[in-house]
């Protein structure tokens, strides 16, 4: 099972919406608006329009993120649709909050993942359906974030309470999926035992070394997992999907999503990897075609679909400003923010669209919209 595996919410943009945006007067393409209820200690200098978008028509009446703007259903249990809500989502969420100095969003949410999808000992549903009845795994990634969210703004509000939360997933995480000195995927909670396969892309490095910092892990689990990051073997250029402990062999996938190679890098980057054969292709890629595309294939580099992803630039961001490339991060920006919905009087302004059919998916909402504030706080947009 691969709880990782979201599809990618492909996008057309038609020509009649090209010809409207560019139309938009310059000082319309981007409407900033003033936040005047936030009750952060921090400084708001503006709400961003997607923000707007995600508070008017992705939230549920528990205060869940929705996974899509429209109600579809799903018999698939290990598929997310519709009202359904994702812990992803909700860690996404708070990483904005806490970039955007909101404590009462930040706090809001907090809440919501201890009362809709946390169990007393810290254990998290990856998925809650809009019943609010949660599946019976949990996704590592997204643990690991909430947690480092949770740490963050810990020390940020001098907040024990978040602290105290994130000790709790902490411990969950450790005793349940860090087996034999590897983390696996999932956690199953009725049937009681751990995956034996882990997705690359679930070994958030940002988590893992403030857990280090934070002394929640050892010396050696640290370093252990650094030194697997960095020395995954490639493919063509490409990372590995993910890896199987028991077989201890690595699994590559003859189309390559462009979402969790970009993950990998995100993390290979912060444990100190800075001149990646993949990067280097993804930078030469944008250069020749001004396009990143969904996925590539593993042989011929060459693009394997037509769609680009709102998500993949976004992450493709953060990646840049890893790296302190701020002008590639400029560049990945002015592309992304073209799948955005930035006339002010439309009815889904901020929104990353589709608009065949009229929906959009949470993912690709949030990564951008976390991306751009990045952005704005290293003062690379003004």
């Amino acid at each position: 099972m691969t709880l990782f595996k979201k599809a990618l919410f492909s996008f057309s943009i038609v020509s009649s919406a090209i010809v409207i945006y560019d139309l938009l007067p310059l000082d319309h393409k981007y409407l900033a608006v003033t936040d005047v209820n936030s009750q952060s200690t921090e400084s708001i200098e503006r709400v961003l329009p997607g923000e707007q978008f995600i508070l008017s028509h992705m939230l549920n009446a528990n205060g869940t993120l929705r996974t899509n703007l429209k109600s579809n259903k799903t018999t698939d249990p290990q598929t997310a649709v519709g009202h359904d809500a994702l812990s992803e989502s909700m860690g996404l969420w708070l990483q904005y909050a806490y970039e955007k100095g909101d404590l009462t969003l930040f706090r809001k949410n907090a809440e919501v993942i201890k009362n809709s999808f946390m169990k007393s000992d810290g254990w998290i549903a990856w998925k809650v359906n809009p019943n609010g009845k949660p599946v019976t795994t949990n996704a590592l990634v997204d643990d690991l974030r909430i947690t480092y969210d949770l740490y963050s703004a810990g020390t940020k509000w001098e907040d024990a309470d978040f602290k105290k939360t994130a000790d709790t997933i902490t411990r969950s995480i450790l005793k349940r999926q860090y087996v034999n000195n590897t983390f696996r995927d999932f956690y199953d909670y009725s049937k009681e035992w751990p995956s034996n396969v882990i997705t690359i892309a679930y070994l958030d490095a940002f988590s893992i070394v403030n857990l280090y910092e934070q002394s929640k892990i050892t010396e050696d689990a640290y370093q252990k997992t650094k030194k697997f990051m960095i020395n995954l073997p490639l493919n063509n250029g490409f990372y590995p999907f993910n890896y199987h402990v028991n077989e201890g062999t690595y699994e590559y996938h003859d189309q390559v999503n462009l979402l969790d190679q970009l993950f990998v890098e995100y993390s290979t980057a912060k444990f100190g990897q800075k001149d990646s054969e993949f990067w280097s292709f993804l930078k030469k890629s944008f250069q020749d075609d001004s396009i990143l595309y969904g996925k590539y294939d593993i042989t011929t580099k060459k693009r394997a679909v037509e769609f680009e992803s709102p998500s993949v630039y976004g992450l493709a961001i953060l990646c840049a400003l890893e790296h302190n490339d701020s002008e590639f991060a400029k560049d990945l920006y002015y592309r992304m923010i073209r799948f955005q919905t930035l006339n002010p009087t439309s009815e889904y302004y901020g929104g990353y669209m589709n608009y065949q059919p009229v929906d959009t998916h949470i993912f690709d909402n949030l990564v951008p919209l976390l991306a751009e504030r990045k952005l704005y706080n290293a003062r690379i947009l003004q």
